[in-house]
């Protein structure tokens, strides 16, 4: 992966300095009520720190995150964003690891964030979030997490390459190399990017 430049960095912590978590979600996944608590304490971190590097909503959350579905699991997904209603959903497989927890609510917030871009094409809204994702794991936000929350992220991606490699089925070659692609073309500054693409009204990707 491409290191992420001081200006980058800078713009990382700017986000994370600007994040006050206002906003309270409600978890009913687990069954350990510890684990619902820990996604209900980071879930408004989240939101609001992905919002301010991200800018607006697209779609905005809705307040209660539910469980993902075992079909959904068994196809391999960890979590999920509705682009219709805004419903997260994350499998509670993931409970007590923490690195992971966080990738997983951050990518589908990434989703809500870009809710208003094209959807359809896995190479941009799937591959652009899962890179994106790991340039934000690279955050002071994360505190203690930090280096579980880029090593989940990295852990995401490649599992793409490898089902990509693997399986080759038209999606996963397509996500992966989505990723690759905003690594080489946009790097680090993706983030940014996306930003002024929305705030300019150019909601393509």
């Amino acid at each position: 992966m491409t290191p992420i430049p001081g200006s980058v960095q800078r713009y990382l912590r700017t986000a994370s300095l600007k994040t006050t978590a206002a906003r309270s979600f409600e978890c009913l996944v687990f069954a350990d009520p510890q684990w619902n608590a820990f996604v209900e304490q980071w879930a408004p971190v989240i939101y609001d720190f992905v919002g301010q590097a991200l800018g607006p909503y697209g779609r905005e959350p809705l307040p209660t995150i539910l469980p993902l579905d075992a079909a959904a699991h068994a196809a391999w997904a960890t979590a999920s964003f509705d682009p219709g209603s805004g419903q997260v959903r994350i499998s509670d497989t993931v409970a007590g690891n923490a690195g992971q927890t966080l990738e997983k609510l951050c990518h589908e917030f990434i989703h809500g964030s870009l809710n208003d871009f094209p959807e359809g094409d896995c190479f941009y809204e799937e591959g652009q979030v899962d890179y994106s994702t790991w340039v934000l794991a690279h955050a002071p936000i994360w505190g203690e997490h930090r280096e579980g929350m880029i090593t989940a992220a990295e852990y995401n991606i490649a599992q793409r390459r490898e089902r990509a490699m693997r399986i080759g089925t038209d999606y996963d070659r397509k996500r992966w190399a989505g990723g690759m692609h905003a690594m080489f073309a946009y790097g680090p500054f993706i983030i940014a990017r996306l930003k002024t693409k929305k705030y300019e009204g150019d909601l393509s990707w």
